[in-house]
């Protein structure tokens, strides 16, 4: 079932479109606008905006148009919506490698970016925020219609990524901005951000960013995952 609907997403041009080609464009534009900024910062940003794409585009969509029969299914059997989610998330960071793997072959052949083992931390941290933004468009996907969601698609992937995109390191400061970093903080990519500047410089890691983020994330997702539906709400969509 798990390499059925991987299938179904690598033919969807909804999902090459949002997750790997525009992140590769990202690349490209930060990179040539902000010349002073960390290689390993700019491909994180470029990864991270496939990963909400991904996520709030193409999954929630994914999730909008199947969650009836999911829905029904769970009526008969043992299979919950919960159980769904889960079997989900697994897709989910199949697909979340493949983003990774497309960009980095992408800065590597292009931009010698040189490949570290800072990049493998960096992989495991956009895994677990990869884990993040799919729990969110799996709510989005269970909580709002098809049609819905193909209008609010985009500003949500631009609002999303603006709770990781770290405006200091990018040069930008200022009143609006020190607000945004701010509200930033409630939000486990800002920590991310704070890991990724300090590997890339070669500084030690923060062990408060490490521990706030892991909180940050954990707060953020329990209330995500106990407002997935039961089946009995669903049906009344």
């Amino acid at each position: 079932m798990k390499m059925i609907q991987l299938k179904q997403v690598l033919r969807n041009k909804r999902f090459l479109l949002f997750t790997i080609f525009v992140p590769v464009i990202w690349y490209v534009f930060i990179s040539n606008v902000q010349k002073g900024v960390l290689p390993n910062i700019v491909f994180g940003i470029a990864v991270f905006i496939g990963i909400i794409g991904n996520s709030l585009a193409t999954f929630s969509k994914r999730i909008a148009t199947n969650i009836e029969f999911y829905s029904f299914e769970s009526r008969f059997t043992r299979y919950a919506v919960k159980d769904y989610l889960l079997d989900q998330m697994i897709v989910q960071l199949a697909l979340n490698t493949l983003i990774f793997m497309a960009v980095l072959a992408f800065a590597v052949s292009f931009f010698n970016l040189h490949v570290t083992t800072s990049l493998v931390v960096q992989f495991l941290l956009l895994t677990v925020m990869g884990i993040y933004f799919s729990i969110i468009g799996f709510v989005l996907g269970v909580r709002v219609d098809a049609k819905t969601l193909d209008t609010i698609s985009f500003p949500a992937i631009i609002l999303a990524a603006m709770t990781i995109i770290p405006f200091a390191s990018l040069g930008a400061d200022g009143g609006f901005i020190g607000a945004v970093s701010k509200i930033q903080m409630i939000f486990p990519g800002y920590y991310y951000s704070e890991i990724v500047t300090a590997i890339s410089s070669g500084n030690p890691v923060d062990s408060k960013d490490v521990l706030l983020f892991l909180i940050v994330f954990i707060l953020n997702i329990i209330p995500l995952y106990l407002i997935v539906p039961r089946v009995k709400e669903i049906e009344g969509r």
